[in-house]
């Protein structure tokens, strides 16, 4: 098990400070399976700016720079909606899109909890990004953009 949130907002100040190395990613299918795989094989989850869209990233880079150093509007990992995970069943849905826009499902279990989060994508020149993510199932549904939105 892992402190998601610790290795998220350290992971964001870091990529966005050093400024990652961008990955194309040529398909939906291709960017959420990136996205999951230092989840599963132990690696380092933190490295997300590369599938974050532009609007995204500005809305992460505005919540810490107003957080000032402090936990900002989000306090948990977004991608295994919780601060620990250990994901199992991980399950992708098929990928619907509709010209520059595309809507990814996917399912796992994450400590043991069902957990759904639908991800809305973006095309940005070639490149699939992550554009929100909404969490569909459980007592505790939410949507990153609107998380950030009440936040201000």
């Amino acid at each position: 098990m892992r402190n998601g949130r610790f290795v998220f907002v350290l992971g964001l100040a870091t990529s966005v400070a050093t400024g990652a190395c961008a990955e194309t990613f040529r398909t939906p299918e291709a960017l959420i399976e990136a996205l999951y795989a230092p989840y599963l094989a132990d690696g380092d989850p933190s490295e997300r700016d590369t599938f974050f869209s532009d609007g995204l990233t500005r809305l992460f880079e505005a919540d810490a720079q107003a957080s000032q150093g402090e936990v900002g509007a989000i306090d948990f990992d977004p991608v295994v909606n919780g601060q620990d995970f250990d994901i199992e069943n991980l399950r992708f849905g098929e990928a619907e899109i509709t010209g520059p826009s595309a809507v990814v499902t996917v399912h796992f279990d994450n400590l043991s909890v069902p957990v759904t989060l639908r991800y809305a994508l973006t095309d940005e020149d070639g490149n699939w990004q992550v554009d929100d993510i909404e969490s569909i199932e459980g007592d505790n549904q939410w949507k990153l953009s609107e998380i950030f939105a009440e936040a201000r």
